[in-house]
């Protein structure tokens, strides 16, 4: 599907969007039932994952539609205080703070995903969101990471996402816990720049196999200061090991 737009793209065709919609199952995918059995009109765009919760979407499963070629991802949930869950509209909410930070780490603009609120009676509603995200998406033109290779930043950011480290804390916010909100938002913060980064030390050492802290530097854009911290955590936690030296410096590789 996304090699046959591109190809029409190419042939002068005009740019018409592909979103993938994550629609709760009990209000906002009935609210596109119900858009459809009320014959509302809206753009054909849009392609539905019907998932129980949108507490149950991981960030991983939209940065992930992004680099396989989505232009857009909504997803649609309860509003707050109807979810049939209590509180996973909730968690969603709390959650797509972070995944806003993720797609500009990502080097995706955060306009390409909407998190949205729709009943089951909303089928109207529903239909006008369809055509404004649409357009939204027109506005900002095919997603580049469908024309070229992902680069290593967003593949590193979605290998972050995955990690235990940040899944950990991230999940912290949804506990009730007593948290300072802006010293937990610089913690993160940190934490998800510092896995994003060791994702793309390891991720060149799995493409180029070992590699001085000085090559490192130079593959991944990060600063030889960052590097050594980086190979220190890394290191001491067991994902590489010293693989003999080069020029007077140590290589390093995955263990």
């Amino acid at each position: 599907m996304v090699e046959e737009r591109f190809e029409n793209e190419k042939l002068g065709e005009e740019f018409e969007p592909l979103i993938v919609a994550y629609c709760c199952n009990w209000c906002s995918y009935a609210g596109a039932d119900l858009a459809g059995t009320s014959r509302f009109e809206y753009p054909t765009n849009i392609r539905i994952v019907r998932i129980m919760c949108t507490g149950r979407v991981d960030p991983t499963l939209v940065l992930e539609a992004l680099r396989m070629g989505a232009d857009g991802v909504l997803i649609a949930g309860c509003h707050p205080g109807d979810c049939h869950y209590q509180k996973g509209n909730f968690m969603m909410e709390k959650r797509f703070d972070y995944l806003k930070e993720a797609l500009k780490n990502a080097g995706i603009e955060p306009k390409r995903v909407r998190l949205e609120w729709v009943s089951a009676s909303e089928g109207g509603k529903w239909a006008a969101l369809i055509r404004e995200m649409t357009e939204e998406i027109k506005q900002l033109g095919p997603n580049p990471l469908r024309r070229t290779k992902a680069p290593k930043r967003t593949d590193a950011t979605i290998s972050a996402f995955k990690s235990q480290r940040l899944r950990w804390v991230v999940g912290r916010s949804q506990i009730k816990v007593e948290i300072e909100e802006e010293k937990y938002r610089q913690t993160v913060d940190l934490i998800m720049q510092d896995e994003i980064e060791r994702h793309m030390i390891t991720g060149a050492l799995k493409e180029k196999g070992s590699l001085t802290a000085e090559e490192l530097a130079q593959m991944t854009g990060l600063q030889p200061s960052k590097i050594v911290q980086h190979l220190i955590a890394l290191r001491r936690d067991g994902k590489i090991s010293e693989a003999g030296e080069k020029n007077n410096q140590y290589l390093y590789q995955l263990a």
